[in-house]
């Protein structure tokens, strides 16, 4: 075979590798707020080997939140008082902290190996 020949076969398995996402080591996406009222910082989820935890970060520290419904568009999170749910989509969050409700916009950032 010619050196052509390879190279177009390596390029055909890494691009048909790279578009499986059963290959990916890891995974974490972000979703990162503005200074808000409720004091929200970050709420991230990351994923290794088929396990996914979400983690809730606000001026007062980090909390684990239990997934009530994780999609392709939709992710309720829930601990405690607080509960969110979050357009993956959009970045829209909507946040319920005890008594105190906000809805804002948040930037997304997703991050796999």
């Amino acid at each position: 075979m010619s050196p052509s020949s390879y190279s177009l076969i390596i390029l055909s398995l890494s691009v048909s590798l790279g578009a499986c996402e059963d290959f990916v080591r890891f995974k974490t996406e972000k979703y990162s707020c503005d200074t808000n009222h409720l004091g929200l910082i970050s709420v991230e989820l990351q994923t290794q080997r088929g396990s996914t935890a979400a983690k809730l970060y606000t001026d007062q520290g980090m909390q684990t939140l239990k997934i009530n419904l994780r999609d392709r568009g939709q992710l309720d999170l829930q601990a405690a008082d607080n509960a969110i749910s979050i357009n993956r989509e959009t970045g829209e969050l909507k946040a319920l902290f005890g008594g105190r409700y906000a809805v804002m916009v948040c930037e997304k950032t997703v991050f796999a190996m």
